[in-house]
């Protein structure tokens, strides 16, 4: 059924359409046939008028009756049988009328009894036009068995002899019952077959336009559908793929790190022995040079740390331990220990959260890590003399904080790729700040391992905000601990 639906929908139309066109074709065919008759039967009693005016005359005589004026004189004399002459022309009936309408005498009064002559017929009578009407009577032909028949009255204006006045009505009656049959049979067949011909054809036509589209748009469709299925599966294959290489990546920076640490712990330890120089024999030269050699190491440290912490969260091996603490306590502490760092760049630290002096619940080592991320880079890409400023918040269900600072900001493209591992901006700002380019990342997937998440804020030239969301409490303990505080 899907494959030819437009074919079956356009049937459908079709059968509709050519149902609606026949009805109106009936329609049309019975009122032109009606016209058509009612014209051909007017011209009839018009040839016929001289006639039936002499059947008139001879009847008045026989009767002894007159119209109110006397009706002109025939050109010519009829000697003929009067019923014989109006069964010859298929007259049933001559009424006649005076100028108001009211019947004055009939051929047939036993046979007709609904007489009427409408009003417009009169307006054109009085003007000496004919009129003519098609309707249905009924025929009292035997008492118990009356017959409906068509027929068409014609009514002609009766002059009188002097003046040309108007003074009555003729009405002429004709049983027009089978003429109008065939008549109708006639046009209706004379319509259909011109109509139908041209509908057919154009219906088959369109249907096989119509067919051949549905054939193409299925055929579409098969297509698309397995260019789709062939997408969806390499799609699949190459996030598998992915997956295997982010796999290997882990493993890989797993064990270089772990290489990497025994060596870089045997040089911070032998590093730490010769700074204490306890036998006096190392010049402040060479004490300055091991210095440098013990920032280096650590500064790798804490690089080969971080690298082994993404690794774990991105294999899905981290764990957190929540604990209970209190939010404006812990930003405090976070907060005074960044202080010389912000001091030595004569910048000022704001602190905007009172409202934050309430318990969540949370991993406090890792967002104290959160924090002192996101803080350092807004110490470091911020220039001397700004303004640095935590704001935190705290709902029923969340808590907030953000770090604004007015440092360099970062550009929306550089903003896609932020969250890339050892991604770093690349301009003369962020070239002169020493960086690993991993503090964000395992920032965002700490906050993420909570539940929450991290949003960033930048505009080029005017300062950063990040601001960090998670759940106030751990799922399992939400009621217990909304209850608690509620208590």
């Amino acid at each position: 059924m899907n494959k030819y639906r437009l074919t079956i929908l356009f049937v459908l139309i079709s059968v509709l359409t050519l149902g609606t066109a026949a009805f109106a074709l009936n329609y049309l065919a019975a009122r032109t046939a009606e016209n058509n008759l009612i014209e051909l039967t007017t011209e009839q009693s018009m040839r016929d008028a001289s006639i039936i005016a002499g059947i008139v005359n001879e009847l008045l005589a026989e009767q002894g009756a007159a119209p109110s004026a006397e009706p002109a004189k025939l050109t010519r004399s009829i000697p003929i049988d009067p019923q014989n002459l109006l069964d010859s022309l298929r007259v049933i009936d001559i009424s006649m009328y005076d100028p108001h309408g009211i019947v004055l005498w009939s051929t047939s009064a036993d046979l007709i009894e609904d007489r009427e002559v409408p009003s417009t017929v009169l307006r054109s009578t009085s003007s000496g036009q004919i009129a003519s009407n098609l309707r249905s009577l009924l025929i009292s032909e035997a008492a118990d068995a009356p017959r409906e028949v068509d027929v068409i009255e014609t009514f002609l204006p009766l002059l009188a002899a002097s003046g040309g006045d108007v003074v009555g009505v003729i009405g002429i009656t004709r049983d027009v019952t089978s003429t109008l049959t065939a008549q109708i049979a006639e046009t209706k067949s004379s319509f259909s077959q011109i109509t139908l011909l041209s509908l057919g054809s154009v219906f088959l036509v369109l249907l096989v336009f119509i067919f051949i589209a549905d054939i193409k748009i299925f055929r579409a469709n098969i297509q698309k559908l397995r260019s789709e299925r062939e997408l969806g599966d390499r799609l699949m294959i190459e996030s598998l793929e992915m997956k295997r290489v982010a796999n290997l990546k882990d493993r890989f920076l797993s064990s270089v790190t772990h290489e990497l640490m025994t060596p870089l712990t045997s040089i911070s330890a032998f590093t730490d022995i010769l700074l204490k120089n306890r036998n006096s024999n190392l010049r402040e030269k060479e004490l300055g040079q091991l210095q440098v050699l013990k920032r280096n190491t650590s500064q790798l440290q804490h690089l080969i740390d971080g690298i082994l912490e993404l690794s774990v969260m991105n294999r899905g091996e981290a764990e957190l331990s929540y604990t209970r603490l209190n939010l404006r306590q812990m930003l405090d502490e976070v907060s005074q220990a960044f202080m010389p760092a912000i001091e030595k760049k004569r910048q000022k630290l704001e602190l905007d959260y009172e409202e934050a002096d309430t318990i969540v619940e949370a991993d406090d080592t890792r967002v104290r890590q959160v924090i002192s991320n996101i803080l350092t880079n807004s110490i470091m890409y911020s220039p001397e003399g700004t303004k640095i400023v935590i704001a935190a918040w705290v709902t029923d269900l969340l808590f907030s904080v953000t770090v604004k600072d007015s440092g360099i900001g970062i550009s929306d493209a550089e903003r896609q790729e932020l969250f890339t591992m050892f991604f770093r901006a690349d301009n003369e700002s962020t070239r002169s700040v020493a960086g690993t380019g991993i503090g964000l990342i395992t920032s965002k997937q700490i906050v993420e391992l909570h539940g929450g998440e991290l949003s960033l804020q930048s505009t080029p030239g005017k300062g950063t905000t990040v601001q960090i969301s998670m759940p106030r409490f751990r799922a399992g303990t939400i009621e217990q601990s909304l209850d608690d505080d509620a208590a």
